[in-house]
């Protein structure tokens, strides 16, 4: 009785991936941007190039990351700007301004945040995104390109999400694991998710992926993913062969979404395992430039100064030199006295010519002796004569 259980519950659980999937396919053809820019810029430069594009969809992904916002956000803005830009024919120097709306009307309408995040649903503020973007725009911009873009594609994002690679993958992923499980010998952990949803993202940034369907982009994905498992490698190619007529893909056109996936893949590889050599360009305005120094012209060509362990040469012996002065108040019998000075004090200055008393005082210079103290001339007025 509890295998009969068991197969009514997995029929249930088939039936209930089933519905979504339909679902989805039938809404595909929609949302299915069908972009005819030229792989490269013309010299005029008045047309939207693939290359432009793909710069605009890192940006998107560099602003997911920076809000930490769920992958919804980044899938749905990629779609709202790839499907504009299948319809109007814009100038390149409304790419950016077309990004960010796009940006900012689907972190204003993606729904799901519940099962994604435990916080609230924050929605950045325009003027924010202009400024981390460097999109060269005012808010006032990214607000009327918003009006525009709602207006040309004719579509409330309310009612209904953009269908995205994103959405056929969640879907897919679930039901090839309910079709692969009961069937694998030695049963083995798939890749998780979030794994799949990072490299999907990597996929989407390139145009070489957006003229595919999000459904071959997504079995192309899972193709890759699930066929390393050498020991179970044929039951999870049949579940995407059963998944790839459910999806009503040609076998033509999902060996060339493959060879693209795994192109686009391996270069990513590649890239991720290289040392990063990309130099931060800072964009500073007029007004802080004439602010900072010229530093970048300053130049130092100074030599080296030699570093020497003590003194190199033994100290100078001077001798102290007579002066004139010195005649006054020494006696021919004495001799004068040599002393040692180094470098660093050197001898005194000799006193001037007109100093106006010849006496010196013991404090002055303690190595001289004194002359004995000769009276002035008294003069005696009674006898009128000098004494």
């Amino acid at each position: 009785m509890a295998q009969p259980l068991a197969v009514m519950a997995s029929q249930e659980r088939g039936q209930d991936l089933l519905s979504p999937l339909l679902e989805a396919l039938a809404l595909e053809p929609k949302y299915q941007p069908s972009l005819a820019l030229p792989h490269t810029a013309k010299q005029d430069g008045g047309e939207i190039s693939m290359r432009m594009r793909n710069g605009s969809a890192h940006v998107l992904r560099c602003l997911k990351v920076w809000y930490d916002l769920p992958p919804d956000t980044f899938f749905n803005a990629v779609n709202i700007m790839d499907r504009f830009l299948t319809r109007m024919k814009a100038q390149p120097k409304h790419l950016s301004c077309i990004a960010v709306s796009a940006f900012h009307l689907s972190c204003q309408f993606t729904p799901g945040y519940s099962h994604l995040r435990d916080i609230p649903q924050v929605i950045p503020d325009s003027r924010d995104l202009t400024t981390i973007s460097q999109c060269k725009c005012s808010s006032g911009d990214v607000t009327r390109m918003e009006r525009i873009i709602l207006d040309k594609l004719a579509t409330d994002l309310r009612c209904q999400p953009p269908v995205t690679p994103l959405t056929l993958l969640r879907v897919l992923y679930a039901a090839h694991n309910h079709l692969a499980a009961p069937l694998l010998h030695h049963p083995t952990l798939p890749p998780p998710l979030t794994t799949l949803i990072h490299k999907l993202e990597i996929v989407e940034c390139d145009s070489a992926a957006a003229t595919f369907r999000p459904s071959e982009l997504a079995l192309s994905l899972l193709a890759l993913e699930f066929g390393q498992d050498n020991g179970n490698k044929h039951i999870h190619h049949a579940c995407i062969n059963h998944l790839q007529n459910i999806c009503k893909v040609t076998y033509h056109t999902f060996d060339q979404c493959q060879k693209v996936v795994a192109e686009l893949m391996d270069q990513y590889e590649n890239q991720r395992h290289s040392p990063h050599r990309q130099r931060l360009v800072w964009k500073l305005s007029n007004r802080t430039l004439r602010q900072l120094r010229p530093t970048d012209k300053f130049t130092t060509r100074l030599p080296t100064i030699v570093e020497m362990q003590g003194p190199s040469h033994p100290p100078i012996i001077r001798p102290r030199m007579d002066s004139e002065s010195s005649e006054m108040y020494l006696s021919s019998s004495e001799e004068e006295m040599d002393y040692d000075y180094d470098e660093e004090f050197p001898p005194l200055p000799a006193p001037a010519a007109s100093m106006k008393s010849p006496r010196k005082s013991v404090s002055q210079s303690p190595h001289k002796k004194t002359p004995a103290f000769l009276p002035y001339p008294q003069f005696n007025r009674k006898h009128n004569r000098i004494a």
